[in-house]
């Protein structure tokens, strides 16, 4: 699950939410420095991945996805399902949802402790670029993959385009949609 999944599926406090998302941003030693609430956040993200990653309707819309995007399927499948919870919010949430990402933005902005300076600079770009809101259209879809091509590539030196694959989620749009309706669920319980 990608982000907005992640901070859904939180407890309803900041430090849970936000730890949630540093479960992708912080690593390692950085990792022992933060405050329990925080650590509890991350440890939730783990246990949300690992959930997902082994769930057999996700292994079933990893396998809808073309054999030349295989190895970053999961990415896919991560950010369609992101798009997939906004289309059916109202399924899973009672908050409207631009409130709750407004509850989101304005929480993480103000919070007052410490995170690591590199995760804090990602949660701003999140904030002001209004990531978890661009999840409604499939136009916010592909600028998330366009960002997540900048941090594979920056990391890996890999130059696969997984915004090129976004003619192949518009192709599985009906089923994938039909696997995170079954799915999320499962998850969120």
């Amino acid at each position: 699950m990608n982000w907005l999944a992640h901070i859904l599926l939180s407890e309803p406090t900041v430090e849970n939410r936000l730890g949630n998302l540093l479960g992708d941003l912080v690593k390692g030693k950085e990792l022992d420095g933060l405050d329990l609430q925080l650590r509890r956040g991350v440890d939730r993200h783990y246990a949300i991945d690992k959930f997902t990653d082994t769930h057999p309707t996700v292994k079933i819309s990893k396998h809808r996805i073309d054999k030349q995007y295989s190895k970053f399927a999961g990415i896919l499948i991560d950010v369609i399902y992101d798009h997939f919870l906004v289309k059916n919010w109202s399924l899973y949430s009672d908050t409207i949802f631009t409130d709750f990402t407004a509850e989101i933005s304005t929480s993480f902005r103000d919070y007052p402790n410490e995170i690591p300076q590199s995760a804090r600079a990602v949660i701003d770009r999140m904030i002001n670029g209004d990531w978890l809101n661009s999840y409604r259209y499939l136009s916010g879809v592909e600028t998330a993959l366009q960002r997540i091509d900048y941090r594979i590539q920056a990391r890996m030196g890999d130059r696969i385009k997984l915004v090129d694959a976004m003619p192949i989620l518009e192709r599985e749009y009906l089923n994938l949609d039909r696997d995170f309706n079954l799915f999320f669920p499962q998850l969120q319980h």
